[in-house]
């Protein structure tokens, strides 16, 4: 699962005004890749923030290809404090999945988040509806903990380190057989983050119509 990769170029920076939500660079001693995967995560926060009705007709779309196309028209350098970033869609549109489910979901205490997201084979599990036929839906129905704490993480933390030492046995039980994939943090982050969204929704829709029956 190869993934093209963003970055930033704060030689090259164009200023805009900031906004209370615009990516900004990271004071912390890390790698560019990482400055550039949080600088990433800071910006589709951003536009969800300042396009939600728009995010949520993209998301709404049919196929990943309209929905990239969508989002693409509601980039916007007021959420770019400095640098330039370049993304492929896959993670601007993962950035976008996060920043959603950070919305929606992230208020979830854990006790809550095991009533409504069951953990695979325990009680509720008839709730569990949602698809888990990619691999990003498989990853996050066999480990929807570390799913989580892998999508919320910042980069270039140890959270983030401990949670994909925790999916590493989902990783390797969701992979087709045989089949050489390469997964970099970038792509990781993105792809679960679309399927935990899709997924938290799922069930929790699924929860709120049996609790109203």
């Amino acid at each position: 699962m190869a993934i093209a990769a963003c970055c930033v170029s704060p030689a090259s920076a164009q200023y805009a005004l900031p906004t209370p939500y615009a990516a900004v660079p990271s004071s912390r001693p890390i790698s560019e890749t990482d400055q550039s995967r949080e600088m990433l995560n800071q910006y589709g926060y951003c536009i969800m923030m300042q396009h939600l009705g728009g995010v949520q007709r993209a998301l709404a779309l049919p196929d990943d290809g309209a929905i990239d196309r969508a989002l693409s028209k509601l980039q916007t350098d007021d959420c770019l404090f400095a640098g330039q970033l370049r993304m492929s869609p896959a993670l601007l549109r993962g950035a976008i999945y996060r920043a959603m489910y950070l919305r929606e979901f992230g208020y979830l205490s854990q006790a809550t988040r095991a009533t409504v997201v069951p953990a695979n084979g325990q009680p509720g599990e008839e709730l569990d509806s949602a698809p888990s036929t990619t691999f990003g839906g498989c990853v996050a129905k066999l480990s929807p903990d570390a799913t989580r704490d892998l999508v919320t993480a910042d980069a270039a933390t140890p959270f983030e380190d401990k949670a994909l030492a925790a999916l590493r046995p989902a990783l390797a039980d969701c992979l087709p057989p045989k089949q050489q994939v390469r997964l970099t943090r970038w792509g990781l982050q993105a792809t679960l983050a679309e399927a935990l969204y899709k997924r938290t929704l799922a069930l929790t829709n699924r929860a709120k119509a049996v609790g109203t029956k």
